[in-house]
């Protein structure tokens, strides 16, 4: 028998700014880094965890290939997320044997952490810091990125037009499902009678 999945949320923006500021402040330099590149980048984990110092490092943009896709994607680079790169790079240099080639999410065996890793630290990070997310996961990212978006544009169809294309979608009825506009919706009409 299969077991119902429960849809995972995204955070609020202003959830993720004050996590990734006392992350930042209690010196957890690799969290705040994972949570702060894949809350402004919207990439899947897949691709997140294979970056290397190298791709965003003193740059203006990210250019990679999507492993899901096969699709190139061009990312400018927001300059909150230098500051942090910067700052989180500075503190990695500190250690013995430093490369720019090195993942920016290595293990102790220099390769990138894994997904289920990050899906457990996650759940750790939340349940330390109070944030209430529904099934923490490291989708948790990616739909806080879509949300925000959303929510920047005042909720318009042309934000799920760029989500839909962002997320690789077939449609924006996809994408509009991916973040959890349905529930919400839904939800404000039984709050509103």
């Amino acid at each position: 028998m299969r077991r119902k999945q429960t849809a995972t949320s995204g955070m609020d923006w202003n959830t993720m700014l004050g996590l990734t500021q006392r992350l930042k402040q209690d010196r957890m330099y690799r969290d705040y880094l994972l949570i702060t590149v894949g809350c402004y980048f919207g990439l899947r984990i897949g691709d997140l965890l294979w970056l290397s110092w190298n791709d965003i490092a003193e740059k203006s943009e990210l250019i990679l290939t999507e492993e899901k896709t096969g699709k190139r994607r061009k990312i400018t680079i927001n300059a909150k997320v230098s500051e942090v790169v910067n700052l989180c790079l500075k503190e990695h240099r500190l250690k013995d044997g430093f490369s720019h080639n090195q993942f920016m999410f290595a293990n102790r065996w220099g390769g990138p952490i894994t997904i289920s890793y990050v899906n457990k630290r996650l759940k750790f990070l939340f349940d330390k810091y109070n944030v209430s997310v529904q099934n923490p996961s490291s989708h948790t990212l990616r739909k806080t990125f879509g949300k925000r978006v959303y929510e920047s544009d005042n909720k318009s169809e042309r934000a799920l037009i760029y989500l839909s294309e962002i997320f690789s979608h077939s449609s924006i009825a996809i994408t509009r499902k991916y973040i959890g506009i349905t529930q919400e919706q839904i939800a404000d009409v039984y709050m509103s009678i």
